[in-house]
């Protein structure tokens, strides 16, 4: 194939075509993507419908899996990544922050997924440059797999309602202006900045109160009378216990925003750790299902969230973290009961379930430390597990049981 070149070009003027310039190109790319699956994730918890709550939190892990090829393949071209994320350095960091001051969610989806992400996609086909298809061949299917995922994105936005979401005049001239300059800032390239040490508050996130999601009702799940004689009854406060998990996926989708600036891997394993709660909810939705009980019907909490949301995101993590470690004895029991009683649905539900939280354990062992190191934090790690087993028992499980007993003396009160 013939390369395609300018008869003004020189090879001078072509520099920014060898490995380490496409390896900063692509860094830039990847810095970009991750602030923009972290800002999808944040907005997750004010996103007043639940399918689209469900599968924005698939899409962002999605989006953190082609950016850790992008970062792979930025390493092979001998770019410099860096020991952790900068979030102030990132190319384009001025549209991100615009973002962050979306008038509610459905605006953040309708400019994230109508502007920002089909920009995004023709910056990446123009990297598809046919000359170096045999010098830069490895980048390619790397690329190529990443303008894949983004038209199968912008498709899918299409068809949502969110897309057509009224938003004001001149937020979205200003986002439509930032992202018209989107690939002039890849080509700028990520610069250095100094660490965010503190938990990020940019326009309208974090968000504070988890939304309940349209068409739901407000309650908690409670153990029915026979809970401990009628399986019946145990699957069923199972399955709606299961979709209970929508705050720990808010409180993972809020994290994956507001935490400080880390090592990328933590911000892949969060959105992992948030897709995986959120795919909990669904084993819930299943088994209901199968019981002829509509999830809408049965209620839907934000207690959690909205208390976990008062404390710093390290010890937010240690919470999330030391709670999934202290619930495996439940877990397993629950297996074997449903083993017990033939119910495959349940059993497969439970094996997946024990298996995504051990790796989530794994994750606060991992990165806790890391955490500490990164912030300057004076508590050592096992004084953070310590304070988050004390929030768990005196705030959490105070404010769940004051709400129970309200529930349960008919007042109308809900978690």
């Amino acid at each position: 194939m013939e390369p395609t070149v300018s008869p003004t070009e020189t090879v001078r003027d072509r520099g920014e075509l060898s490995p380490r310039s496409r390896g900063a190109f692509l860094k830039a790319v990847s810095d970009f993507q991750t602030e923009l699956f972290r800002v999808s994730a944040g907005f997750l918890p004010a996103v007043p419908r639940w399918e689209l709550r469900r599968e924005g939190s698939a899409l962002v892990f999605r989006d953190a899996r082609r950016v850790q090829d992008l970062r792979q393949r930025c390493r092979e071209l001998g770019g410099t990544l860096g020991a952790k994320h900068l979030s102030r350095g990132v190319a384009g960091v001025e549209l991100i922050e615009t973002l962050c001051h979306a008038p509610d969610a459905d605006g953040a989806f309708r400019a994230i997924f109508g502007v920002v992400k089909p920009a995004l996609r023709e910056v990446l086909d123009g990297y598809l440059r046919d000359d170096l298809r045999v010098f830069d061949a490895p980048s390619i299917p790397v690329v190529e797999a990443n303008v894949a995922e983004l038209d199968r994105q912008i498709a899918w936005a299409k068809e949502q309602p969110e897309i057509s979401t009224p938003v004001p005049e001149e937020w979205r001239q200003r986002i439509e202006a930032l992202t018209a300059g989107l690939r002039t800032a890849m080509q700028t390239g990520s610069v250095a900045a100094a660490p965010v040490r503190r938990g990020r508050k940019i326009g309208r996130l974090p968000v504070l109160r988890s939304v309940i999601p349209n068409g739901f009702v407000e309650g908690r799940a409670l153990r029915p009378e026979g809970y401990d004689t009628d399986y019946r009854k145990r699957e069923h406060f199972m399955g709606h216990n299961f979709f209970m998990e929508i705050q720990a996926a808010d409180s993972c989708a809020s994290l994956l925003f507001d935490a400080p600036d880390m090592p990328w891997d933590f911000y892949f394993d969060t959105a992992r750790h948030m897709w995986d709660e959120t795919r909990h909810c669904e084993f819930g939705e299943l088994k209901l299902k199968s019981l002829g009980v509509d999830i809408r019907t049965i209620g839907v909490a934000n207690t959690a969230y909205v208390l976990r949301q008062t404390i710093d995101p390290i010890d937010r993590y240690a919470a999330l973290t030391t709670q999934e470690a202290d619930a495996f004895p439940g877990k397993h029991a629950g297996l074997k009961d449903a083993i017990e009683h033939r119910d495959e649905l349940a059993a497969r539900a439970w094996s997946y379930d024990i298996a995504d939280e051990t790796q989530h354990v794994r994750y606060g062992h991992k990165w806790i430390p890391v955490m500490i190191e990164e912030t300057g934090e004076p508590r050592s790690y096992d004084e953070i597990k310590r304070d988050a087993e004390n929030w768990r028992r005196d705030v959490l499980a105070a404010a769940y049981s004051t709400a129970a007993q309200a529930y349960e003396r008919g007042v109308g009160a809900r978690a």
